[in-house]
């Protein structure tokens, strides 16, 4: 499955008003915080957390990732991530996305994208080779940084009429270029043993495709990624521009040693569990 780290949202500026002092209300949103916890062979080794805020214009979210249990001893890595855009129904329009990563050890990577021109633009700090495995600004147009993506699907900006799950995004992360397509399977009802979730969810399967870039390093080289399932569940969000969020109950992707899945163990909507 795709690297998880990668895996598994703001105000406007008030004008004053003609002849008052008083000034323009912000549009309202909806604040998401969803969290999750992360396992192979239903041992934990790390957890998820995205906090984000929709408005039926803007957008801007946070995430951070950071791995425990015994998996820190082989494999320690920490990432978060910010980013802030537009939004519509149907659009979604980056500004800056921004992210913080650390692998045990090495030095803290900072990725930048700015977008706004028609090429996204890639500060990193310290630099990485950027030739060994290239993406060209061809492959780069049009695409959504991880977090917009993310946003993306949880504010349904990509569901169909057909496809309850969304068509998929097309993603630049700063090294790599890869597109993530979703196909609708049928309802089912999900309970999360313990968990903030009891009710029906669209069961799809995700399809994950590299473009160029730096490659995945979950599987070998040449070798196919396992197949891969997400339960989606609608959550009411009247202040979003359609009015819920498409919100991941259980990720899972079955591979020979064992499955990978990742649950929900956190879901608020303005700061509270949504209403049944």
């Amino acid at each position: 499955m795709p690297d998880p780290r990668r895996i598994l949202f703001a105000a406007l500026a008030a004008g004053a008003l003609a002849g008052s002092s008083a000034q323009a209300e912000a549009p309202a949103g909806n604040a998401l915080n969803v969290g999750y916890s992360i396992a192979f062979w239903a041992i934990p080794f790390g957890h998820t957390r995205y906090e984000g805020t929709v408005t039926p214009e803007t957008y801007s979210a946070k995430m951070h990732f950071e791995t425990s249990g015994i998996v820190s001893l082989f494999w320690k890595s920490k990432i978060d991530a910010t980013v802030n855009g537009g939004i519509g129904p149907h659009t979604i329009t980056p500004v800056v996305y921004d992210s913080y990563s650390q692998d045990r050890d090495k030095p803290v990577q900072r990725v930048k994208v700015t977008f706004g021109k028609s090429v996204p633009e890639t500060l990193a700090e310290p630099p990485y080779n950027t030739t060994k495995y290239p993406v060209t600004d061809e492959e780069k147009k049009g695409t959504l940084d991880p977090m917009s993506a993310i946003t993306a699907i949880l504010s349904g900006v990509k569901v169909t009429g057909s496809n309850p799950c969304g068509t998929g995004v097309q993603v630049f992360d700063g090294r790599r270029r890869y597109d993530v397509g979703f196909t609708y399977k049928k309802d089912e009802h999900v309970a999360l043993k313990n968990g903030p979730f009891n009710g029906t969810a669209h069961l799809c399967q995700i399809h994950y495709k590299q473009i160029a870039g730096y490659k995945q390093k979950i599987v070998k080289e040449g070798k196919s990624l396992p197949d891969m399932f997400v339960d989606f569940a609608e959550v009411p969000a009247p202040h979003t521009p359609n009015k819920y969020y498409l919100v991941a109950v259980k990720l899972w992707a079955p591979m020979t040693l064992g499955t990978v899945t990742a649950t929900l163990d956190e879901l608020k909507v303005d700061g509270a569990p949504p209403r049944a």
